[in-house]
Order: structure tokens, then C-alpha cells, then sequence
């Protein structure tokens, strides 16, 4: 029998099909999906905000204590090469919040602490001593070639060699 109830009937069951699924969709699917997009949007904003605090919280970090440590060193430096320190101070003053330029300024009084402070300190000892010899020229020379090391390790170095050299032949 071919009749209206044959065809209409799987229709409507289709129809009927479809606009279930279509309702779950739109009021149970659709949702969870909008939430979940949500919240894996506010995670990840989360996530990077918590590591952009991270990282410039590091770089504060690191900033303050090279700055104390250039500090520190101006410190020791200023009793016995005032120059120096004033140009370590005046490194720290230079690199204000620069993270990068503060540790400059904290390797840079380092070095002249453990390497140039001593070479220094013999050469213009020795000079002394060369003029307490009534080696006038002599001790010149070697304060002469410190004064042009200005902040050079190597050159100060080289001093130090000079005045080993007049004062012990």
C-alpha cells in the first residue's frame, strides 16, 4: 500500500530526528563548547601574564643585585682609587634600570677590585720608593704610566712591570 502515512511518516520521524538533535545542539552542546573556549582563552591569558610577571621580576632581581654589587665595589674603592670609584658610581647612575648596563657596571668594579686595584697600588708604591731612592725620573715614569692606564687592567699591569723592572733592575 502506497499511501500518505508510508512517506510521512519516515519524514516526520526524520524531521523529528533532527530537530532534537539540532535543540541538544544549540542548548547543551553549543554552550559547554562556549565555556570551555572561554576558559581555555582566560588560562592562557593567565599563563602569559604570570610569565611576563615572572621575567620581570627576575630582571628587577637581577638588576638590584648588581647594582648592590657595583655599589660594593665603589665602596672598597673609594679609600685608595677615588677615580675608579667615581667611575663605577658613575656607571650605576648611567644604567639606572638597564638590567644589561648594571651588571656592565657590577663586572666592570669587579675588575677593578681583584685585578686592577693591586698592579696599581705596587706601581705607584714602587714609584714611591724609586723617589725615596733619588730616582726622581724613574718614579715619574711609572706614575706617568699609570696615570695613562687610567682603568686598564692590562696597561696597569704593565706599570707594575715597569716599576719592578727600575726598582729591581
Amino acid at each position: 500500500m502506497i499511501g500518505a502515512g508510508t512517506i510521512i511518516n519516515p519524514i516526520l520521524k526524520i524531521v523529528t530526528t533532527v530537530a532534537i538533535l539540532g535543540a541538544i545542539y544549540i542548548f547543551i552542546v553549543k554552550p559547554v563548547l562556549d565555556t570551555t573556549e572561554d576558559i581555555t582563552a582566560d588560562v592562557s591569558r593567565s599563563t602569559q601574564q604570570a610569565f611576563s610577571d615572572a621575567d620581570k621580576a627576575s630582571e628587577q632581581a637581577s638588576l638590584n643585585s648588581n647594582k648592590s654589587q657595583a655599589d660594593s665595589f665603589a665602596s672598597s674603592l673609594r679609600t685608595q682609587w677615588p677615580e675608579a670609584a667615581r667611575e663605577v658610581t658613575n656607571c650605576v647612575r648611567e644604567a639606572d634600570k638597564d638590567a644589561k648596563a648594571m651588571e656592565q657596571c657590577a663586572e666592570f668594579g669587579h675588575e677593578l677590585i681583584t685585578e686592577g686595584q693591586s698592579p696599581r697600588n705596587f706601581s705607584l708604591s714602587y714609584a714611591d720608593s724609586l723617589s725615596a731612592q733619588g730616582s726622581t725620573a724613574a718614579a715619574a715614569q711609572v706614575e706617568q704610566c699609570v696615570e695613562n692606564a687610567g682603568f686598564s687592567v692590562r696597561d696597569l699591569q704593565r706599570c707594575r712591570d715597569l716599576a719592578d723592572r727600575l726598582l729591581f733592575g
